[in-house]
């Protein structure tokens, strides 16, 4: 990629002085300067991927399954409430 900025006098100078001690060219001394100042890339976070890719795999607007599913949750927070409860334990699911 090509970019083309403009430096002051003064940056100019800076820039010109700085690669003239590291022995390169003024564009080879820009670049490493960016490089060097630029915040790093952001790790990818496979977790949220792999997530996001099981959310699509399971989408649905079909209203049998959405009930099925709605079902299946209240039938698993009825057992979990219902266990704790036995045990003395706090509701996680009021």
């Amino acid at each position: 990629m090509t970019l083309t900025i403009e430096l002051t006098p003064e940056e100019e100078a800076r820039l010109r002085a700085a690669a003239a001690r590291d022995g390169v060219s003024m564009a080879d001394c820009a670049r490493r300067v960016l490089a060097d100042h630029l915040p790093p890339e952001a790790p990818r976070d496979r977790t949220l991927e792999l997530s996001a890719q099981w959310e699509a795999e399971d989408a649905t607007d079909d209203p049998e399954e959405i009930a099925r599913r709605n079902q299946e949750w209240e039938e698993f927070r009825d057992n979990i409430n219902a266990t704790r409860a036995a045990a003395g334990a706090r509701i996680l699911y009021p």
